[in-house]
């Protein structure tokens, strides 16, 4: 499964995802597919696992020392992002696509809902046992920096770094804002 998604990825033509569709085919687009193995490397002895469940449900049943945590910041689900590859891994061929981009349908989640992202971040945060909590997110996102500092801070001791970048435009000439990533940190009491 792994030697087929790396090789669509590899094809296709979009600008980076899969509801971005271009209108003329890029050079990689026009290339064979081609089924290369995926090589091992030298963390394939590692012991994981896979989920596929609700991250607020799932927290219950995981405990370790570092947990890494990278929600949707806005209302677009990554798994629309995606869902060509999502299809593929799945094996559903019998789904009603919708929508010019094809979409298949997802549950939203609540970190993609205005409404909901802050009190289902608190919960994960106050659920989670591990003894350091890394947070990816950033400023055009429904929760402020502010509100997240809060929320930890409140849990243990809190720290932050974080990088400006320009955003990514795809209309060239146009303005190009600036974004500012954080990396927040809480090390659990």
């Amino acid at each position: 499964m792994a030697t087929l998604l790396k090789a669509v990825d590899k094809i296709a033509n979009t600008a980076s995802v899969y509801c971005a569709y271009l209108k003329t085919l890029k050079i990689s687009a026009t290339k064979n597919l081609q089924l290369l193995p995926v090589k091992k490397t030298s963390l394939s002895h590692l012991d994981y696992q896979i989920f596929n469940q609700d991250s607020n449900k799932l927290i219950t049943q995981l405990k370790g020392d570092i947990l890494y945590l990278d929600p949707p910041y806005n209302g677009r689900e990554y798994g629309s992002y995606y869902h060509l590859l999502n299809t593929i891994a799945l094996y559903e061929n019998d789904f009603e696509p919708k929508g010019k981009a094809g979409l298949r349908p997802y549950k939203t989640s609540k970190f993609c809902l205005k409404s909901e992202a802050e009190n289902v971040m608190f919960d994960l945060l106050q659920k989670c046992d591990f003894q350091h909590v890394f947070l990816s997110y950033n400023n055009k996102g429904f929760l402020s920096h502010h509100t997240i500092a809060e929320m930890m801070q409140s849990m243990g001791t809190y720290r932050y770094s974080k990088l400006d970048y320009q955003r990514f435009k795809s209309q060239s000439g146009s303005s190009k804002p600036r974004t500012t990533e954080y990396l927040h940190h809480l090390t659990k009491f």
